[in-house]
Parts: structure tokens; C-alpha cells; sequence
């Protein structure tokens, strides 16, 4: 086990350590990644004339941080109506980190980018006695013939989720709560629930979706499904109708959420996709969805102005992780 120094991460730990994981291979790359190279070239000339462009950090993630930063950067870019294509990672790592949590992180990012296809093209890694947690940022770079915004709602427009609310927040809730949780639910349930990590990409329902006649999409994440309807209704200036009656939660969400007791709705949600349908649409894009067997529902409606819920200050995941449990 070697401890990494202060500092930019040296060349030769990021050829054995990074390097090696760089995603899918695309032609577009002229130059990527490598030692003493400090930016990367791409031709576009071949690729659809809109390009969409995301950032997000990422904390509270705990060990699956690297997955995390690949799959939020690219459902914002494909909520966008873009296909994800590039992506560039920060990664700032407190003094004891080891090489070995450096290639961890590394090859968490190329499991993420190789399941949707996505190259990674650059980049920045060191250690600073300035954090004392891993800071993780990525930005993706997609493109788009069309794209949609969160801002294409419309009265009367079917409001459609994907999958169920809460799913990031269960992930993250079955890891960091685990002692706590293990003393009223079964351990069968929490590894279930540590699992649903792996649900956290919309790309290929939002790429569905958008090439269906959808007019806004949104991936609820922080403030979960209520902080998500009130996203599209600023970005719309619109209300909505809520149906949470007809919100799909997985049995591990409803477990955990009963047992911390916290609102479902209000948890962060990436994992799900919210699709604002003309309702002449709404029947296409749901057999479209279940053909590819990612479930959907119709949960409420974009009305004129008036909200049925009232807006979310704190993602319940946030709450819960200041308390000590």
C-alpha cells in the first residue's frame, strides 16, 4: 500500500492507475489522455449540430462515488434530449489516500462510462491537505440533432415517472445508515437496496422519450419527485397536479423510508426520469418505455399555475445524514 503525496498526482501512478480506465472507444478522439497532455482534441464535424454541455459535483455518495459522477452528468445531458459522449472528471483526494483508492475510483468511472458508452477524455487528479473528503466533479459533453429543455411544459401536459422515486437516495441511505438499519430490517433487504445504484442511468429513456415528442424531461435529483415538479413548473412557469398515490416505490425505498421515517417524495431520485407528455403522446412513449422494460406512469398533470404540493427546502437525504443514527 503506497500513500499518495501532496500535490498533482505524478504521471507515472496516473498511467497505472487512470489511464488504463478511459470508458468506450470513439473515433471522434484525436487526442486524449496521456502524460504531459493537458487537454484533449475531438472532431466534430460528423456529429449531430447541437452539442450539450453538464457539470455536477458529487458528495455523499460514499464508495460509489465515481459511478455517481458519470451517471448525474449524463442524465442532465440526456435529459436535454442528448446523447452523452465525453466526459472529463476532477478528482481532489485528502492526504492518506492510497493508489489503490485512486484505481478504485478510476475503475468506477469506466464501469459507468462503458455501460453507456461514453469515453472519458481528460481530467484532473491530486491530493490536498485542504479536504478531508473526496471531492469529485465531472462534466459531460453530449450532442443533439433536437433537444428539449425543462422549460417545454405545457398546460395539460401528462407529467410521466420512470421507475420509482427515491432510488439514489435508498443506494446511499442501505450504505451510510447500514448499522442502523440492520436493527429492524433484514440484510437481504439492505443489499437489495445498496444495489439499486445500478438504476441510476435514465440515458436510454431519455433518449426514448425525446425522440417520442416528449416536450420537457427532468431527472429529479436532489429535492427528489417534489423537488423535481416544482423545477419544471420555475423553468415552465406552470403548476402541476401531484398523483402520489400513483408513484411506483420500490419495496427497499418503502422499507427504508419507513424505517427513518422520511418522506419518499423528497428524496433524491436519480434513477427516475420525469417526462412531460402532449397527452396524444403519452400512450407511444409509455409502450415505447416497456418494450425496453423501464416502467412509467402517469403521475399528475401540468396545470396554469397552481401547485397541489408545497416546495422542498432540504432533500430528506441531507436531514438524515446530519442526524446521528
Amino acid at each position: 500500500m503506497r500513500f499518495l503525496p501532496d500535490g498533482k498526482v505524478d504521471g507515472s501512478i496516473l498511467s497505472k492507475r487512470v489511464f488504463p480506465y478511459l470508458g468506450s472507444v470513439q473515433s471522434e478522439i484525436v487526442v486524449g489522455p496521456n502524460v504531459g497532455i493537458d487537454a484533449a482534441v475531438i472532431d466534430i464535424s460528423k456529429l449531430p449540430g447541437k452539442m450539450v454541455v453538464s457539470q455536477d459535483p458529487i458528495t455523499g455518495a460514499g464508495k460509489n462515488a465515481g459511478f455517481h459522477v458519470v451517471n448525474v452528468c449524463a442524465n442532465d445531458v440526456a435529459s436535454m434530449g442528448a446523447k452523452p459522449m465525453f466526459f472529463l472528471s476532477t478528482i481532489i483526494m485528502p492526504k492518506g489516500t492510497t493508489e489503490e483508492e485512486l484505481e478504485k475510483i478510476s475503475k468506477d468511472i469506466e464501469r459507468a462510462a462503458k455501460e453507456i458508452g461514453i469515453s472519458i477524455v481528460g481530467g484532473h487528479t491530486e491530493i490536498s491537505s485542504k479536504v478531508t473528503d473526496l471531492i469529485l466533479s465531472g462534466t459531460m459533453i453530449g450532442f443533439a440533432d433536437r433537444y428539449v429543455s425543462t422549460s417545454g411544459a405545457r398546460e395539460g401536459d401528462d407529467i410521466l415517472l420512470t421507475k420509482g422515486a427515491g432510488i439514489e437516495g435508498t443506494a446511499i441511505l442501505a450504505e451510510s445508515k447500514h448499522d442502523h438499519l440492520s436493527k429492524s430490517l433484514d440484510q437481504v433487504i439492505l443489499e437489495s437496496a445498496m444495489g439499486l445504484i445500478n438504476q441510476i442511468s435514465v440515458v436510454k429513456e431519455a433518449l426514448i422519450a425525446s425522440s417520442l415528442g416528449a416536450v420537457a424531461l427532468h431527472d429529479p435529483t436532489e429535492g427528489g419527485v417534489l423537488g423535481g415538479l416544482h423545477e419544471i413548473a420555475d423553468a415552465s412557469n406552470k403548476g402541476f397536479e401531484f398523483y402520489s398515490e400513483r408513484v411506483n416505490l420500490y419495496p427497499e425505498t418503502k422499507s427504508i423510508c419507513d424505517a427513518l421515517k422520511i418522506n419518499p417524495f423528497a428524496l433524491i431520485s436519480s434513477g427516475a426520469l420525469m417526462i412531460i407528455s402532449p397527452k396524444e403522446r403519452t400512450e407511444q412513449i409509455i409502450a415505447a418505455l416497456e418494450k425496453e422494460n423501464i416502467k412509467s406512469t402517469v403521475i399528475g398533470k401540468i396545470t396554469k399555475e397552481a401547485r397541489s404540493h408545497e416546495r422542498i427546502y432540504q432533500d430528506e437525504l441531507w436531514r438524515i445524514l446530519d442526524t446521528n443514527l
